[in-house]
């Protein structure tokens, strides 16, 4: 599984918040969002949304669905957590699908730019690299604050693909190892579903599930808002 369950385990050492990443859905405009992505803590994510509009070339069909993006929410861990945080979507109008981790991988792996000298500098390489359809993240927080994330995989061959991909493009990457937990649970969300929750919404979703994480991944068959499961 791809960018699989990037962050999906409970990150031992993680004090984390939450991310609400981009959309690589085009919308109407073709336009894409920029989100910085926040870091914090010696391993995992801590994010904070900051949009703004970037442009983005148009796409074949085709690519739009081998690039077909959703979102997965958590990590929780039980399957009642996820129930609950499941049916509060649900009474937003929000349809979700539970899955629950229990992948033998000890690590997931972040593929990640290191910090450029300033966030202005972080935000041309990220503009630049969307501009290519490459998913990335500003970094705003921790001591990878002001670099760019290019992903989180479960499978160290993918990141290390992505990583040899961008190398040979001309940019420096590093992989980083972050720790799982065995058995927790996630929603995974189709991007258009996630667009309804506003930032504040996520906020607080943040404050009462402690380690909230929302992360991009390639997916298939998602949720929308016509099937729950």
């Amino acid at each position: 599984m791809n960018t699989g369950y990037f962050a999906w385990g409970t990150y031992q050492q993680s004090q984390s918040r939450y991310v609400k990443p981009t959309v690589s859905e085009p919308e109407k405009q073709q336009g894409k969002r920029l989100v910085l992505w926040s870091e914090s803590g010696k391993n995992l994510p801590r994010s904070e949304l900051l949009p703004e509009p970037v442009e983005r070339n148009n796409r074949s069909a085709s690519e739009k669905t081998l690039d077909a993006q959703c979102l997965v929410v958590g990590p929780f861990g039980s399957a009642s957590k996820a129930d609950d945080m499941q049916q509060r979507l649900f009474s937003l109008g929000v349809a979700s699908r539970e899955r629950s981790d229990n992948e033998a991988s000890e690590y997931d792996h972040w593929v990640h730019i290191p910090p450029l000298a300033s966030r202005e500098a972080a935000i041309r390489l990220l503009r630049e690299l969307q501009g290519q359809n490459i998913d990335s993240f500003v970094i705003t927080q921790g001591e990878l604050a002001n670099g760019i994330s290019l992903g989180l995989f479960s499978k160290e061959v993918s990141a290390n693909k992505v990583s040899s991909r961008l190398l040979q493009a001309g940019y420096e990457t590093r992989i980083k190892q972050l720790a799982r937990q065995p058995q927790t649970y996630w929603l995974e969300l189709a991007v258009k579903e996630a667009d309804k929750i506003t930032e504040g919404m996520w906020e607080r979703f943040a404050d009462e599930y402690n380690g909230l994480k929302v992360l991009e991944k390639n997916c298939k068959g998602i949720a929308s808002e016509s099937s729950i499961h």
